[in-house]
């Protein structure tokens, strides 16, 4: 009598938490996407200029883009090559030489898994004595460009659209 109680309950459990393993079971298949570590960490403030990139994922997937850029979104060539072959889950790639001066630098990649599933990110950084959070600089730049008498995009929109004679854009 007890166990058949036991046995009941367990189906009634498995029953009421079925549609949140289900959706647990499905988030599992992206975020195997997703970096398990870089290196800078995303947000990271080093002492020095790293030498290396450095992405992992949880599951094999061919990297399809990996493009450094500074602050002011100008390309710095790693000399990253998409290969078709080549699928993993650790990718370590030099940086060839001394970083162009900026606040700081934004690590974008894409990858594909062997289902075909597409993602894509970034993860920021920065470094030097004087270095500041990636995160902390952003958010001094629009709140920069919100105090300026310039104001957000949209209210220059509107500035404009204004001055052009559209009273109401």
């Amino acid at each position: 009598m007890l166990l058949t109680m036991i046995r009941n309950l367990s189906l009634i459990a498995a029953f009421a938490f079925w549609p949140s393993l289900l959706s647990a079971q499905h988030s599992h298949g992206s975020t195997s996407l997703t970096p398990s570590v870089t290196f800078p960490q995303d947000d990271a403030v080093l002492l020095e200029q790293p030498r290396m990139l450095v992405i992992s994922f949880r599951v094999n997937v061919q990297l399809l883009k990996l493009a450094l850029y500074t602050d002011k979104n100008d390309w710095i060539d790693m000399g990253f090559q998409w290969d078709p072959g080549q699928s993993d889950n650790n990718f370590v790639f030099p940086i060839p030489s001394e970083l162009p001066a900026a606040e700081y630098y934004s690590a974008q990649w894409s990858v594909v898994d062997e289902n075909q599933r597409f993602m894509k990110g970034e993860f920021k950084f920065a470094f030097g004595p004087e270095a500041i959070a990636p995160s902390e600089t952003i958010e001094a730049s629009i709140t920069r460009r919100e105090d300026s008498e310039y104001g957000t995009p949209f209210e220059e929109f509107q500035k404009r659209e204004r001055e052009r004679g559209n009273p109401d854009p």
